[in-house]
């Protein structure tokens, strides 16, 4: 039993498992689920350390070495809970909370010659870490991915959000390796290649091309299928064991950290769930392009049509 909610002290503990409580209450009505995703969007949006700008940041960390830093993480940790409390409580403010904090941590942790994250930015240092960890951007264009479906595009920061998306997006294509996987240093081919960022990226371009974010959705498209390739041939056994996912990480100023001493692990949890979305939007990005005619007679070097039951 989960039982970080009774006493909630950092975002890890309750943007993650309030996004997964609100989905599920769709389907089938859960007790307490009003109170609890109160507690929690009151955590978030009073409790939380913040910046003087409004920022989330961590002012205590897990160890000391971590206090005072902001962590690209930490919109996963926040982003899919604005958005799903939005819609299940009619209050679409905390969608521009959710755009608020986008943007905010695109000032601190953007870096724009690569048009991807840095990991971490150090507060008392005044400067971000400047390392491209996997996971980490992953989780922010996921994120993102989550805020667009979210947002009416009739939003005031619709526009520039949607054009951050496809910065990131560019970004991370220029950085996929050739087996379709994305590695653990994003800017390092010899790092290991690594399965819950690659997932997040197959995700958040899956959704794209289907929604239409993209100006030119074809390589993006391509590398969704290269991606889920990848996965199948090489992280997905046939048992269904997952490889290659990072386990819970630090955070350093350096590269080495992240590619020869955070390694992974089989069937981390950070990476099963992550895996099955990827697939699933996949699946739902083929069956509409093959239903949109511009698309369909264009699916050249596209894999054999997908199915659910293959999961």
């Amino acid at each position: 039993m989960n039982n970080q909610l009774s006493h909630i002290d950092s975002l890890d503990d309750c943007g993650s498992f309030g996004a997964t409580m609100l989905l599920a209450d769709r389907e089938r009505k859960l007790d307490g689920v009003s109170e609890t995703a109160a507690h929690i969007a009151d955590y978030i949006l009073h409790q939380q350390s913040r910046l003087e700008d409004g920022t989330l940041y961590r002012k205590i960390g897990v160890s000391r070495s971590m206090d005072n830093t902001m962590w690209c993480d930490d919109l996963y940790m926040s982003i899919p809970f604005l958005c799903r409390y939005a819609e299940w409580s009619g209050d679409d403010q905390l969608l521009d909370e959710a755009v608020r904090q986008v943007l905010l941590y695109k000032k601190y942790l953007y870096i724009p010659e690569l048009q991807i994250m840095s990991h971490v930015f150090d507060v008392e240092r005044g400067e971000p870490t400047r390392t491209p960890w996997g996971r980490g951007n992953g989780w922010v264009l996921f994120s993102i991915s989550e805020l667009l479906t979210a947002l009416p595009h009739e939003h005031p920061s619709y526009t520039v959000l949607i054009q951050f998306y496809r910065e990131l997006c560019e970004g991370y294509l220029a950085l996929q390796g050739r087996n379709g996987l994305w590695h653990q240093v994003l800017t390092d081919p010899e790092s290991y290649e690594e399965t819950s960022c690659t997932s997040m990226f197959i995700y958040a371009y899956a959704r794209g091309v289907r929604m239409g974010w993209l100006l030119d959705p074809k390589p993006y498209a391509q590398a969704a299928y290269q991606g889920w390739k990848g996965l199948t041939e090489r992280t997905i056994d046939k048992r269904g064991n997952v490889y290659g996912v990072c386990r819970g990480s630090s955070y350093s100023f350096t590269n080495h950290y992240y590619k020869h001493e955070l390694g992974w692990n089989l069937n981390d949890a950070h990476g099963i769930g992550i895996v099955l979305l990827a697939g699933l939007e996949t699946i739902s990005m083929q069956e509409w392009q093959i239903n949109t005619p511009v698309f369909a007679t264009e699916m050249v070097g596209t894999p054999e049509k997908l199915e659910k039951s293959s999961f």
